[in-house]
């Protein structure tokens, strides 16, 4: 699977145009925010007694995720660059 998404000259992020599949980035850093947690590691912003902090039962995810439009697959940074992450810049007019 190759991981494709178009980075603008603003820093904002979305969806190859043309590609089969959409990803794009989900990226509330700096809030606190119900973000997904990896799908493929389970990475996450969390600590509890095994590392991992919950506010309440739930987990509060990532962040910064690389997610999968057509599926909602989310993915960790270091997920999403095995599975080759391209970033290109955007060229759409």
């Amino acid at each position: 699977m190759t991981i494709r998404v178009h980075k603008n000259w603003t820093g904002t992020f979305h969806p190859v145009p043309d590609d089969d599949v959409a990803w794009t980035v989900n990226d509330t850093t700096g809030y606190m925010d119900g973000g997904p947690s990896c799908d493929k590691c389970d990475a996450c912003e969390c600590e509890d007694e095994h590392g991992r902090l919950h506010i309440g039962a739930e987990c509060i995810g990532l962040s910064f995720a690389y997610v999968c439009l057509d599926g909602g697959e989310a993915l960790c940074q270091e997920c999403a660059e095995k599975e080759g992450l391209q970033i290109i810049d955007c060229d759409c007019k």
